[in-house]
C-alpha cells in the first residue's frame, strides 16, 4: 500500500504566482513523482494507491487556502485519471477527502478537528470495503452519500468505461 500523505497549505490570495507553483509542486507534483517511483511495484504486488487530499478539492477556501484548494483538486484529478489507468492491472487507487484533521498544518486554527487517529482508521476501513473516495470523518462523512451519486462521479465512472473501451 502506497499512502501519499505529504501537503503543504500557506494563507494566499492568488496574487503570488510562486505560492500557487510551491502547493502544486508539493501537492500535485509530488504525490503524481512518488506515485510513478513507486507504480512498478504497487502493480506488480496488485496493491493499492492512497492519496490524502482534502474536501477543499471539491469546493475551495477562496479566502483562506485557495492555492491550496487548487493544487488538491489537481490531485483529486490525477487520483481519479491514474485510477482509470491502472485499474485493469489490479491496483486500486483511492482518493481521501478529510476535513480538518489535528496535525500540525492546523495547529493554532481554532476550528473542529478529528484526530489522525481516528481518520487513519476510517481510512482503511474504507479501503477494506473498496470505496473510492473516502470521506473519514464527521466533517466530510455527511458528503459520502451525494457523492456516490453525484453528475461528477456518474461521469468519472463514464469517462473511465470510455477509456478502457477504446484502448
Amino acid at each position: 500500500m502506497l499512502i501519499n500523505n505529504a501537503g503543504i497549505a500557506l494563507p494566499d490570495d492568488l496574487t503570488d504566482p510562486a505560492v500557487l507553483e510551491r502547493h502544486l509542486a508539493v501537492n500535485l507534483f509530488g504525490t503524481h513523482a512518488v506515485t510513478q517511483a513507486f507504480l512498478p511495484a504497487v502493480t506488480r504486488s496488485r496493491g493499492v494507491i492512497v492519496n490524502i487530499l482534502s474536501v477543499n478539492a471539491l469546493a475551495p477556501l477562496p479566502f483562506i487556502i485557495p492555492a491550496y484548494s487548487v493544487s488538491k483538486a489537481a490531485a483529486f484529478s490525477l487520483t481519479q485519471s491514474l485510477r482509470a489507468r491502472v485499474a485493469g492491472q489490479g491496483v486500486r487507487v483511492h482518493a481521501v477527502l478529510p476535513g480538518p484533521v489535528d496535525t500540525d498544518m492546523l495547529r493554532g486554527s481554532d476550528v473542529p478537528k478529528s484526530s489522525p487517529e481516528s481518520v487513519a482508521l476510517a481510512i482503511f476501513d474504507a479501503v477494506d470495503n473498496g470505496e473510492e473516495e473516502i470521506f473519514p470523518d464527521p466533517a466530510s462523512a455527511p458528503i459520502a452519500a451525494y457523492w456516490r451519486d453525484s453528475p461528477a462521479k456518474l461521469l468519472e465512472r463514464q469517462l473511465a468505461h470510455v477509456a478502457r473501451g477504446s484502448s
